[in-house]
């Protein structure tokens, strides 16, 4: 599977750079665990030597997507998905609005806003991921059913 990279808005980038009043936070860790347990973590074709159930970083405030897979003895691979979110926050001003009546005072703004006004943050998504395994002698069923279906009318 393709492998895709998201990046954050350059201006919040800029800002946050720029600035010395910048939050970053991230959120980079993900509980893996399975029924059964034990299974074998695998992340973006890397296998990480661990076994579920395992808290593992995998994001970052600048991270990007990834496929994970599964494997354990006995039981069918499964392939789940985690996507990087990263999102930049300013606070604003009267978005440029300014009369005598009313001066370009940020009034609305919380003491947070004043302290920090510009802000980068991250989370992986989902922070816990858990999967049924099924065993190899076992039925398939939904899109696995439906993927084996299509893979074997293109066959003929």
């Amino acid at each position: 599977m393709a492998r895709t990279r998201r990046r954050p808005l350059a201006v919040a980038a800029l800002a946050a750079s720029a600035s010395g009043c910048t939050y970053l936070t991230s959120n980079d860790q993900v509980l893996f665990t399975s029924e059964p347990p034990g299974a074998r973590i695998w992340i973006d074709n890397q296998d990480t030597g661990r076994t579920t159930p395992a808290r593992l970083p995998i994001g970052g405030l600048f991270g990007f997507d990834h496929e994970i897979r599964l494997t354990k003895a006995g039981y069918r691979t499964a392939y789940r998905r985690v996507d990087q979110h990263t999102e930049g926050y300013t606070s604003k001003w009267i978005d440029g609005v300014w009369d005598l009546d009313m001066p370009p005072l940020p009034l609305f703004w919380t003491f947070g806003d004043m302290l920090t006004p510009f802000a980068l943050r991250a989370a992986i998504v989902p922070g816990e991921l858990h999967v049924r395994l099924y065993r190899e002698d076992e039925p398939l069923l939904g899109f696995e059913r439906l993927a084996a279906e299509r893979a074997a009318a293109g066959t003929r």
